[in-house]
């Protein structure tokens, strides 16, 4: 869907300016393009990595479980689970949130920059 609005976006810009005034308009758009592919493809890492890594713990964690006998040592196994399970969501989090803002600064310099080249012309 995406790909053929930003071909007919092109062949409608192409009809209208000369090749170097195209590439010139489109500059923020494929800026902004790009921004967007690094920031999609970051989260991605980020949240397949997070993903094999609670499975993984979970695996762990069952089998722990399995192994105790006292309902006591049951119960602080699953605390301690938790508790670092907590935590590794909030640094998940964090880096998600991390990600974003930068890729907000990148657009938000990008659309100021077209904006201030627009208004000099």
């Amino acid at each position: 869907m995406y790909a053929k609005m930003i071909e007919d976006m092109q062949a409608n810009m192409k009809s209208m300016f000369d090749a170097k005034s195209y590439e010139t308009a489109m500059k923020p758009m494929t800026d902004l393009f790009e921004i967007n592919k690094a920031t999609v493809e970051s989260l991605v890492e980020q949240q397949t990595a997070l993903v094999k890594e609670l499975v993984e713990g979970a695996m762990e964690q069952a089998k722990a479980l399995s192994s105790e006998k006292d309902m006591a040592a049951v119960v602080e196994s699953q605390k301690s689970y938790l508790q670092g399970l907590q935590a590794r969501l909030i640094e998940s989090a964090k880096t998600s949130q991390e990600t974003l803002v930068k890729s907000r600064d990148e657009a938000t310099n990008v659309v100021k920059g077209a904006i201030e080249s627009v208004t000099k012309h």
